[in-house]
């Protein structure tokens, strides 16, 4: 072998671990999306209209140990840790295939059992119409105090309603344009 080939020679090998390493880049990130998908694809045992009535029913304070046990399974995590705690949980899927975009709930440090206000949040589509919930509870046109400051450039899509189970209010959220789609509770 020539000294030209010899060194030509780590340049070759050089150049195809460069091209195995590049090669490789779809599949990890492949991998990477497959993967995100599996979080976001996190299951809940129950159908979207039995969450509901669990989430409106469960008396307080409900608990993160709970709140599994009602359905949401989504893992949480701690989201702002200044003076409030605040837990987030990833979108998780229903039994029957709604979405659940967002579960979010503040604790009071050391009280990470004592939830006393959740905010759950639901895709519009597909729509879960609110007349499936005023079917069996008597909901009350709610509307927000306005706030200080100036009115805002654009009026409220949602219209809002509360929600009364025996001595619980929450408030629903749907669209204000019909089909009516229930896109939020608060609690």
């Amino acid at each position: 072998m020539t000294d030209t080939a010899m060194a030509g020679a780590p340049m070759i090998r050089w150049a195809s671990r460069k091209a195995s390493a590049i090669a490789c880049i779809p599949l990890l990130l492949c991998m990477g999306a497959a993967q995100a998908r599996e979080d976001v694809q996190a299951r809940s045992p129950q159908r979207r209209d039995v969450l509901i009535d669990a989430l409106a029913t469960a008396p307080w304070p409900i608990s993160p140990a709970r709140l599994r046990e009602l359905g949401l399974v989504a893992p949480f995590h701690l989201e702002k840790d200044a003076g409030l705690r605040i837990y987030r949980a990833q979108p998780m899927r229903t039994a029957d295939g709604y979405i659940v975009e967002d579960v979010e709930y503040p604790v009071l440090p050391g009280n990470e059992d004592d939830i006393r206000a959740l905010f759950v949040t639901f895709a519009a589509a597909p729509c879960f119409p609110l007349q499936r919930l005023s079917k069996r509870y008597p909901l009350e046109r709610f509307i927000y105090p306005p706030a200080h400051g100036p009115v805002p450039a654009e009026l409220d899509h949602d219209q809002h309603h509360w929600l009364k189970s025996g001595a619980l209010t929450s408030v629903i959220s749907s669209q204000r344009d019909a089909p009516h789609c229930v896109v939020r509770l608060k609690r």
